[in-house]
This record gives C-alpha cells, structure tokens and sequence, in this order.
C-alpha cells in the first residue's frame, strides 16, 4: 500500500476518534444545555413575575409619588403665594417702618422744640409769677396802707365832725348861757347841763340797751352797760357815736349801779337819732 495511502487512513482513523470524542461531548452537553436552559426559562419567568409585582409596587409608589408631586407642587405655589404676601406685607412693613421712622426723628425733633419752648414758658412763667408775687405784695402793701391811710382819714374826718359837732354844741351852750343871763329864770336847766363833767382816765366804751322816753318830762332816756365797776358816775358825761365815725350827741348820767346806767340825752346832733345798738365813749376821739 501507498504511503500516501496509509496517512490518509491514519488521518481519517485520528478524525473519526475525535467525531466521536466530539458527539460524546455534544450529548453530554446538550443535556447541560438543556437543564440549564429549562432553569433559566424558570428563573426568567420569575424574574418576569417579580417584574410584574415590582413594576405593580413601582405605579403605586409612582402614582404616590405623583400625588405627593401635586400636593408638594401645590404647597409649594401655596407657599410661594405666601411668600410674595409677606414679601409684599414687608415691603409695607419696610415702608410703614421708614415713615415712622421718619415720623419718629420728626416727633423727636418737635418734642426737642417743645422742651425748649416749655423750659422758655416755664422760665417766662417763673418771672411771670415772681414779678405777679412782687405785684400782688405791692398792691396788698398799698392796699393795707390806704386801708390803713382810710381809716386814719376816716377817724380824723370823724374827729373833724366830733369837733363841729362839739363846737355847736358847745355855742348852742353858749347861746343857752347867754339867755340864761338875759333870762335867770330857766336856770335850773343850764345847772343840770353844766354839772356834767367827763370821765378823766383811760376812754371808757359801751354800748346803749335801751331808749326811751321820760313820761313826765318828755326827756329821752338811754341805759348803757357801763357802771360803777367801768368808774361810770352820776353827771358823768358821754358821747354817743355809730360805728366809731358818726357823732349822735350827748348823754349825762343821772343813775348808776355796778353794772348799768341811766343817762338823759343832753344834745342830739342835727337829722341823726339815738337808738339801740349805739356806742358811747367816755371821751372825744378814743
């Protein structure tokens, strides 16, 4: 046999042993293959299952998630709405606040002025005042001393009327001397005036009780509360006064106790009358 020939046959002899080697490997394999690919049809098919229930679970957490989306969406433009209403509140706020600040440094500056006016007014009002004081001092001053210069008038003018009064009295006296000279026989009358005598001593004061008439003779008749105890005597001389500045007249005292007397109205002043309540002095001028 040829060489060649048997190289061939060598050849296809190392051939076959490796195709049988080869399906040998080929079913060993295929059922492998086959296993393997019946598991994993198996855990495709789980896998598909839990696909499904993921992709379940993932809507609902989606649809979830889109809600919360709306609702966080709508907070969302609920807050920002918020927000430009305080935004806008605090720009009214930021402009309310710079106008009373503004009002505030102008309050501040009126209230500057008005303590400056008010310390101005006080002081104004201070000298207002102390010159009032000296004001009000002067005129109580020149009011006590024309009080003072009224009632000196007023007792000099009532001394001046006591005087005239005395005066005419006493040429009225005079007059009745006269005609008791030209006519002794109305003596008795002069002699009751002329006895009257006036009390030495410091003035004595009282007042009149009492007037009336004397029945018997139409003379009029005072009791005064002066008596021995105020050294009044019988033909003690007193003169009748009203409010210590209008002279009445003249009273002689004919009775007297300790405590009251009787006196005759010796003279009455022209257009006046002795009532009760008058005054009488023990001297002209006290």
């Amino acid at each position: 046999m040829h060489i060649l020939t048997k190289v061939f046959v060598l050849f296809a002899a190392v051939l076959s042993i490796m195709m049988a080697a080869l399906a040998i490997s080929f079913s060993v394999n295929a059922d492998r293959i086959l296993a393997d690919y019946d598991s994993a049809l198996a855990r495709a098919q789980s896998a598909e299952d839990g696909y499904q229930t993921y992709k379940g679970i993932q809507s609902q957490a989606h649809a979830t998630l889109e809600e919360d989306k709306i609702r966080l969406q709508d907070e969302l433009a609920s807050r920002d709405s918020n927000t430009r209403r305080l935004e806008a509140a605090n720009s009214e706020l930021r402009i309310g606040m710079r106008q009373a600040e503004s009002e505030r440094v102008s309050i501040t500056s009126k209230i500057a002025q008005l303590g400056v006016t008010t310390e101005t007014q006080a002081n104004i009002i201070a000298d207002y005042k102390d010159e009032l004081s000296r004001l009000r001092l002067a005129e109580r001053n020149y009011l006590d001393e024309k009080i003072d210069l009224e009632k000196q008038l007023g007792d000099l003018e009532s001394q001046v009327i006591v005087y005239e009064q005395v005066k005419r009295a006493l040429q009225e006296q005079l007059e009745e001397v006269r005609r008791l000279v030209d006519n002794p026989g109305s003596s008795a009358t002069f002699a009751t005036s002329n006895t009257a005598t006036e009390i030495s001593g410091p003035p004595i004061s009282g007042r009149i009780d009492e007037v009336r008439t004397d029945p018997n003779t139409g003379d009029l008749l005072v009791k005064i509360n002066l008596g021995t105890n105020d050294r009044i005597a019988n033909n003690s001389r007193m003169y009748v006064h009203r409010s210590n500045s209008t002279y009445l007249g003249e009273l002689v005292v004919f009775r007297v106790d300790m405590n009251h007397a009787v006196a005759r109205v010796a003279y009455t002043a022209p257009g006046q009358k002795i009532r009760e309540g008058d005054q009488v002095l023990s001297k002209l001028g006290s």
